[in-house]
């Protein structure tokens, strides 16, 4: 089996909420996870951990870890991959953005019962500075392997243009009128 690299992400949310008595709820997820790629498959796998902070008469703090999930996609309903450029004003760190040729692609990480995505057919993983040249070596590796992906011959006839026909410069002249 070929070794491909894997790159580190987090993805981070957190949401605050005020309650009438003036208490505060304060909930921070963080997901830690990485992603592969496998001969024909892209794995993700990541462990969400919930902090949950309530302020009010009292000061609770609650954390959970819940269990590793893994989703796995089909090199075919991906449709690209970057990591774009460095700029002065990403105080964040690079991204390793995917997209998705088909919405169902991310269904399980974007969806009510995932990380819920800002859009479902992108997904935008946060890299450490110091794995910036790994995500970028993971993406020309994963645009690679999609473009070498075989291709349905009928869908290819379908999405050429239509084929011109060969005219002479004698034709030309007589379909010209002049």
């Amino acid at each position: 089996m070929t070794s491909f690299s894997a790159v580190p992400f987090t993805l981070k949310r957190s949401s605050d909420l005020w309650d009438a008595d003036g208490g505060y709820e304060s909930t921070t997820e963080t997901a830690h996870g990485l992603v592969r790629l496998e001969t024909d498959q892209l794995v993700i796998q990541w462990r969400l951990a919930v902090q949950t902070e309530k302020m009010g008469d009292t000061w609770e703090t609650n954390e959970t870890i819940e269990p590793v999930r893994e989703i796995v996609i089909p090199l075919a309903k991906v449709a690209g991959v970057a990591v774009p450029p460095r700029r002065w004003w990403h105080i964040g760190g690079p991204r390793l953005v995917i997209a998705a040729s088909d919405l169902l692609a991310f269904e399980k990480i974007a969806g009510e019962q995932g990380l819920k995505l800002k859009h479902p057919a992108k997904l935008v993983l946060r890299v450490k500075r110091a794995d910036r040249l790994i995500a970028e070596e993971f993406a020309a590796e994963l645009s690679l392997a999609v473009a070498r992906l075989p291709t349905d011959s009928a869908d290819n006839e379908r999405l050429a243009p239509p084929a011109r026909r060969a005219v002479s410069p004698g034709e030309a002249e007589l379909q010209g009128g002049t």
